[in-house]
């Protein structure tokens, strides 16, 4: 089975429909052998522009393990229901999925970091030992930098005699 990312947006003045779909979703999903990995609802936002005279709309996005024949049935679902104004499928490839993966282990450790009250100095501790931390927004300087300090170019004087000659 295959990774896909289904994201669609629904009318929000129709509080049952809304229900419906999602069950639905869920039913065309699993009822075909299929698994939802996360069902999220990101909240009513504002549309980009209008859509069936609609400013508002309430997006869902799911992130599923499924083959061809349900995506196939989910998107003829979606595509003829009225509560649905606009929805997208998405498969992701391999490589895709590893970044994914990446991204989600770095946030956690990122999240873990700002938990802790700072991050850790790299190599400050021992192996075995806890790094010791700093507050967040403190700079970590291994050396010190020395200023850079950029000359002007001068003409040397060979040169300047050069363009004395020519300007005569």
């Amino acid at each position: 089975m295959k990774r896909y990312e289904v994201m669609y947006v629904v009318d929000p003045a129709n509080e049952e429909g809304i229900d419906e779909v999602k069950k639905k979703v869920e039913g065309i999903i699993t009822g075909r052998e299929g698994v939802i990995v996360s069902y999220d609802k990101l909240g009513k936002k504002r549309l980009a522009y209008t859509i069936a005279k609609r400013q508002y709309g309430v997006y869902y996005l799911i992130d599923m393990k499924a083959d061809a024949r349900i995506v196939q049935a989910l998107d003829y679902f979606l595509r003829l229901n009225q509560v649905v104004l606009r929805f997208i499928i998405l498969a992701f490839s391999d490589k895709e999925l590893n970044m994914k993966q990446e991204t989600e282990r770095i946030q956690l450790e990122e999240a873990e970091r700002m938990r802790m009250g700072g991050r850790p100095l790299p190599g400050a501790g021992k192996p075995g030992e806890e790094d010791e931390l700093l507050p967040i927004g403190l700079p970590v300087f291994e050396t010190e930098v020395e200023a850079l300090v950029v000359e002007e170019p001068t003409l040397s004087s060979e040169v300047e005699k050069e363009n004395d000659g020519e300007e005569k």
